[in-house]
């Protein structure tokens, strides 16, 4: 046998005469047991957790876990323990009993007889009396010993069982127990291994800087995301400002248009009104001057069948003046055979204010 062989026997045979032997009584003795370990192990107490817990901190009605509240741990006379809980229920129950058993008990009896779940010795209690019961301190101080060892966070080797993960590989970038750093991850193969808190002394500055950096990274981000939730509430508000915008400048250039449109329609009835006139005016001086001719032409006619030779001349020679008696009536041009008068509105400018129209205005849109 070498020296690296009895080297590494020699460590198993102190790890065997440190380990604890699980599971041979059901005393605290058997179950626990506390022992010597070099400076660079902190965590030296191994723990069957589950049978414990089952043992010494646990209601044996309820099975749940005692506390320092409403499962603390209550000692009967006859040093049998069982959690307030608990012991309150038996006596409501036994209460309840009682009153519906006879009507001398219109109200909760004022104390009941239970027994001792496990030896059945019987006693008398109030609620008053069952919150007044010692508590067991033997298992307070099983709950405050088991909370001080952090058993809760100890990691054990997977491949050498029972043996707390005390170390850390650097190259592999794992925990390691004792006999792994004797047995696979040897220095002369390259591993370098350290103390669990030497590990965390090297790398938690480097965490730190990590989730430094992270935070930066999650604020700037958590900055942007309220800003974005910002803007995604005013968003309804902005489109709500911007159509009343876009609408006003549309309503003011309605408002001109309409404008322009009674001015031109009043434009055009003035127009239409006065060249009306004249026309009635004209209309007028033509009617008279018919009504002359035609009063003339009936003398004539009758003077002409009566064969009044007087009457004819003297008719004729007024009908002669009525014809030389000059009216003017404006008329039409030699080319033109009626009177007809013809407006047409200038829509000048039309097709320019449509462009000017098709790009009047836009909609920029800038990041505050």
């Amino acid at each position: 046998m070498d020296e690296e062989e009895k080297k590494a026997e020699e460590k198993r045979k102190q790890l065997e005469e440190e380990t604890l032997d699980i599971g041979s009584s059901g005393s605290v003795d058997g179950l626990v047991k506390q022992k010597e370990a070099p400076a660079d192990r902190k965590r030296n107490l191994v723990f069957d957790e589950e049978r414990f817990e089952d043992t010494f901190l646990k209601c044996l009605i309820c099975r749940e876990n005692f506390d320092d509240d409403e499962k603390s741990p209550k000692m009967l006379p006859c040093h049998h323990t069982f959690c307030l809980d608990c012991l309150r229920q038996m006596f409501r129950v036994e209460g309840e009993f009682r009153q519906n058993l006879s009507s001398a008990f219109r109200h909760m009896p004022m104390a009941v007889k239970i027994c001792c779940p496990s030896c059945r010795e019987a006693l008398i209690l109030s609620d008053a009396e069952i919150v007044r019961l010692p508590n067991d301190h033997t298992v307070l101080e099983l709950l405050t010993f088991v909370k001080s060892t952090g058993k809760k966070d100890v990691q054990y080797c997977v491949k050498h069982k029972m043996q707390p993960l005390n170390f850390f590989c650097e190259p592999c970038i794992l925990p390691v127990c004792c006999d792994c750093t004797v047995l696979d991850h040897k220095e002369k193969n390259g591993h370098r291994v350290m103390n669990v808190d030497e590990a965390l002394d090297k790398y938690t500055p480097v965490l730190d800087e990590t989730l430094a950096d992270l935070q930066s990274a999650e604020q700037t981000l958590q900055d942007k995301r309220q800003s974005l939730e910002k803007a995604a509430d005013n968003i309804e508000q902005i489109q709500r400002e911007l159509a009343v915008q876009i609408r006003q400048t549309f309503d003011r250039l309605r408002d001109a248009i309409d404008e322009r449109e009674r001015e031109l329609f009043k434009m055009s009835e003035s127009e239409i009104d006065r060249k009306r006139m004249e026309i009635d005016e004209q209309l007028q001086i033509v009617q008279s001057r018919q009504e002359a001719l035609m009063a003339e032409k009936e003398k004539l006619n009758s003077a002409r069948d009566d064969k009044n030779i007087s009457a004819m001349f003297s008719n004729h020679q007024t009908a002669r003046e009525t014809l030389e008696k000059k009216v003017h009536i404006p008329g039409p041009s030699p080319s033109s055979k009626d009177f007809a008068v013809s407006f047409q509105f200038n829509s000048r400018q039309e097709n320019v204010i449509k462009a000017s129209i098709a790009g009047l205005g836009d909609v920029s849109f800038k990041l505050s």
